[in-house]
């Protein structure tokens, strides 16, 4: 079975350009974009990835070179899943993983893809703490391919059992959403 990563890198980072100026896919963590490490975290898990992101800035493209790009003009995180599960139709499941959660564990990613083997719906918590990724199996397809807006899955979510994966990541419910967040990286 063919689970693959998406890398959503498709915001605009608005509230962190309003706080500091520029995208956040870009700030440095450890080192390197934090995009870039995003994406080196979704390689290392030996998943196949494809990264959907705007067209601009290049400079979020130019991080991830050599990776799948599913470029889209994106009016929402909803429209980013559609477009990534779309140009994807030949897995048969979805790891959606958020590029701005750079500590998320590779381990954490090959767990999730094995539980839905098992679990059509997974979400990966830490203590008790749902967060990302979450995983949908082949059998979530059509309702994927549909999402629009800014609502992405939580109304799946919402209506299905879903099966939370504990995990000792402390990864997967942090992400960076103000500058201040960079100051606790690992």
């Amino acid at each position: 079975m063919t689970v693959g990563i998406l890398l959503l890198a498709a915001g605009e980072s608005t509230r962190y350009r309003a706080a500091c100026g520029r995208h956040k896919l870009l700030e440095p963590i450890a080192g390197e974009p934090m995009l870039a490490r995003s994406y080196r975290i979704a390689r290392e898990s030996d998943l196949p990835v494809a990264v959907v992101l705007r067209p601009e800035p290049l400079a979020l493209r130019d991080c991830i070179n050599g990776a799948r790009q599913i470029l889209l003009p994106s009016a929402g995180i909803a429209s980013s899943i559609a477009a990534g599960v779309q140009a994807t139709a030949d897995w048969q499941g979805w790891l959606i993983m958020l590029a701005d959660m750079p500590w998320l564990s590779p381990t954490t990613l090959q767990q999730t893809a094995r539980a839905l083997e098992a679990h059509p719906l997974v979400r990966a918590c830490w203590r008790d703490r749902p967060g990302h990724p979450v995983g949908f199996s082949r059998g979530y397809y059509t309702q994927l391919a549909a999402l629009s807006g800014e609502t992405a899955a939580r109304a799946l979510l919402a209506q299905r059992e879903v099966y939370l994966l504990a995990t000792q990541d402390a990864g997967v419910v942090r992400d960076v959403d103000l500058p201040s967040m960079l100051s606790g990286e690992k």
